[in-house]
């Protein structure tokens, strides 16, 4: 018995050192091609540098306003981090504790929105955001990825809430709290990890979603990092090694992300998973 569990835990580190290896292959890659130039990426595309080139990132600095870029992209995240959260709260603990006419009903149509491919709502969204003169405007990305993450939100965040006990909200009702104190007190509290969950979740996805703000924002001061590199540079640049150099600066800052706040996401995915 012994053996076979040696063997069985040994079978199952090889599967996730490969899996592991196959993700971090396609960063591997674009961080040695961005030390390249041109010349030697084109002799030996799938070999390591020779020498240390870091000029790829000085003329990525140079020629674009990456700092302009990298602030579309926060703007639009934050933004859209805002409308989701205002909603995807209260909504949750509404479905999770409040009782009221048609719950159950409203709560499975929210969460069957989920199941409705986004490129349908493509059309319909465009010719709203153009009557409302928001094209090209910051508010269009914000609105677009702040709504259609509430369903998602909602049922991880719902989950999460019919968890907590009644009696510490029946306690709060009985010292004469309102709403606010309830949400304020225990509510929000003890609803972090999941906060923080699906808002790196959230963040990330739309930090690297390039169809969004590629539809709506069409001029080149409101792009977003991630549609700057696939037009800007694609548009007027064949240098492969200036190209990697801007989707490995791209990466980056969801690869912190979830770096540095990854306790939050296994703590809130547990707490979700278990009442």
């Amino acid at each position: 018995m012994k053996p076979w569990f040696s063997l069985h835990r040994a079978l199952i580190f090889i599967i996730l050192l490969l899996v592991a290896c196959l993700s971090l292959y396609p960063l591997i890659y674009m961080a040695a091609s961005s030390l390249k130039t041109s010349m030697e990426f084109i002799e030996d595309p799938a070999g390591l540098p020779k020498t240390l080139y870091f000029d790829n990132f000085k003329a990525l600095f140079y020629r674009f306003d990456v700092l302009l870029l990298f602030g579309n992209t926060a703007v639009c995240v934050a933004g859209g981090l805002v409308i989701t959260l205002a909603v995807s709260i209260p909504a949750s603990f509404a479905f999770a504790k409040l009782r009221f006419r048609w719950r159950s009903a409203l709560y499975i149509i929210l969460i069957a929105t989920m199941t409705i491919p986004g490129i349908t709502f493509l059309i319909p969204n465009y010719l709203l955001m153009s009557k409302l003169g928001w094209i090209d405007h910051f508010i269009s990305v914000i609105v677009i990825w702040g709504v259609t993450s509430i369903p998602g939100n909602v049922f991880l965040l719902t989950s999460l809430m019919r968890g907590m006990p009644n009696e510490l909200l029946e306690a709060v009702k009985i010292d004469g709290g309102n709403y606010w104190h309830l949400m304020g007190r225990i509510v929000l509290p003890m609803s972090i990890p999941g906060i923080m969950t699906v808002g790196i979740f959230n963040a990330t996805g739309w930090w690297n979603d390039l169809l969004t703000p590629l539809i709506y924002l069409q001029s080149d001061a409101t792009k977003t990092m991630t549609v700057a590199v696939a037009t800007i540079l694609g548009r007027f640049s064949s240098d492969y090694p200036l190209l990697l150099t801007g989707l490995l600066l791209t990466s980056i800052p969801p690869i912190l992300i979830y770096i540095l706040l990854q306790g939050f996401i296994r703590k809130g995915l547990v707490i979700g998973a278990v009442k």
